[in-house]
């Protein structure tokens, strides 16, 4: 049986997928690996745990199928945005995540030398200190000993496993993107803006289209992975542009949320104009010609995750997540009156603020341990909505709702009735981005003729409609949450001085 292999390096896992020609996931397997954080707006991981995380979920993969499977291709998805020194045998020291913000005075020394103008001219995005473009400066400024051993500067965790399978230096359009180091309107490497940065162009990898072959399973790699050695390997894509695909949203006009660790809402378009005053990225789709324009939020599921490991102690696990949806459940809509502000790390869109910060308002002595539950998933559907005015993009349909996060019925019905608007789960939605790399990889293989081969392909695993009584408080509620953040961005610039 002939399938394609998909692997998603996402934030907290690898998932490894086996998918047929039908679009059904054979098998799947997930290992993950842990995320360092430290003051100053540090946020890494460590590129060997990855490369462990997919050895050991094929493992795990092989160990379930059938002896007469058979892998056609390889095709990897992940984390866009990522800093990745690459130097001659490995990756020099350990990864910035796209959620690190620390060279926030490197974002402004950019400003400054190019104008914010240019920069969105050129790039399509407003470029702050989460872009690669300001921590590669912020890399020559406080560890020039790592920049002197870098080779190749890689982009997504995904572009690191590909490397690791087969020797190949690469990066895909749509990851590029994120960087601020290519050209939106040629998809091309910006050279002219990395020479006045001097910055050198030659580090950067190879550009290659999503699903364009670019080498096969290595000897070296065959036996760590299972994977025959030969077995082609085609470039991937970032997750955003999987889950894109994998969600049935390639088309124009399609709108979908993604609710993961981080998250996001975004539209494919057939043409785009930046809108980085509203905290809206334009994105190179997979299908050349194409478009995503998306407003992202830098803490969506993780904000439950961190809720999670508060409420553990000494003397008890952390709590199941099925656990949380419980009490959440109980609390009555709108959380008796306490809201959250989700911005654990910072926020860059409807706003772009690396000092905002998490917060819960309305705390009382009758305050309950399910309330804040609630709270937490209320204030992220809450920064959801915010995230879709800031798009502007006519929703027509059900919202398309994936991502680990969509598997939470409550969850689901809190975005239905604090978006106004149905939304169907996307079934597996935690499989989405390994299902979109496997379509790209499909098509590329001739299996397809586009990227949306049918209905299918797509099928849904709950719908939710808005109820009308919570979607009338929660009308009243935003309107209150709308106006938090304006009212304390001073506060959390002046707290972060007096830390």
């Amino acid at each position: 049986m002939d399938t394609i292999l998909a692997i998603d390096i996402g934030t907290t896992g690898a998932k490894a997928a086996l998918v047929t020609r039908d679009g059904a996931l054979l098998a799947s397997a997930l290992a993950t690996y842990p995320t360092h954080t430290a003051a100053g707006n540090i946020v890494e991981q460590t590129p060997q745990d990855w490369w462990d995380a997919v050895c050991a979920a094929l493992r795990d993969i092989w160990a379930s199928v059938p002896a007469d499977v058979t892998v056609a291709a390889v095709i990897l998805s992940g984390q866009m945005q990522d800093t990745i020194p690459l130097g001659d045998g490995d990756a020099v020291g350990p990864a910035l995540l796209y959620s690190d913000s620390r060279a926030q005075a490197e974002a402004v020394t950019i400003e400054q030398l190019v104008g914010v103008a240019a920069l969105t001219a050129i790039t399509g995005n407003a470029q702050g200190a989460a872009s690669v473009l300001a921590k590669w400066r912020w890399l020559a400024t406080h560890a020039p000993a790592r920049l002197a051993a870098m080779r190749t500067i890689l982009l997504g965790s995904h572009d690191y496993v590909t490397w690791r399978l087969c020797g190949v230096r690469s990066a895909d359009p749509t990851t590029a993107a994120t960087t601020g180091l290519l050209d939106w309107r040629t998809r091309t490497w910006a050279t002219s803006l990395l020479d006045q940065l001097e910055l050198d162009a030659a580090l950067l990898p190879a550009l290659h289209a999503a699903g364009t072959p670019i080498g096969a399973v290595s000897t070296a790699a065959a036996p760590a992975t299972g994977l025959r050695a030969g077995t082609p390997v085609l470039q991937g894509v970032g997750d955003l542009g999987a889950t894109t695909v994998g969600v049935g949203a390639a088309e124009p006009g399609a709108l979908y949320a993604y609710l993961g660790t981080s998250g996001w809402i975004a539209a494919s378009q057939d043409a785009a104009t930046p809108m980085p005053e509203r905290g809206v990225f334009t994105i190179c789709h997979p299908q050349p010609g194409r478009y995503i324009q998306v407003a992202p939020v830098l803490t969506a599921g993780g904000n439950l995750e961190w809720l999670r490991r508060v409420l553990a102690t000494p003397e008890s696990d952390l709590p199941a997540y099925m656990r949380l949806n419980a009490l959440a459940a109980q609390a009555q809509p709108g959380s008796s009156g306490v809201l959250y502000l989700p911005y654990l790390n910072g926020e860059r869109s409807p706003f772009s603020d690396p000092l905002a910060r998490a917060g819960f308002l309305g705390i009382s002595g009758a305050t309950t341990q399910a309330d804040l539950v609630r709270a937490v998933m209320e204030g992220t559907a809450f920064a959801y909505r915010a995230l879709r005015e800031a798009l502007r993009v006519t929703q027509h349909g059900p919202l398309v709702l994936a991502g680990g996060g969509a598997q939470s019925p409550v969850w689901a019905q809190i975005l239905a009735d604090v978006l106004g608007n149905p939304v169907r789960v996307a079934a597996a939605p935690g499989d989405a981005p390994a299902r979109g790399a496997a379509l790209i990889a499909g098509r590329a293989l001739g299996w397809y003729a586009s990227l949306t081969p049918g209905d299918d392909f797509f099928p849904a695993q709950a719908r939710y409609t808005p109820l009308e009584p919570n979607v009338r408080r929660y009308d009243r509620l935003y309107a209150v949450f709308d106006g938090l953040y304006p009212a304390l961005r001073a506060s959390f610039a002046a707290l972060a001085q007096a830390l």
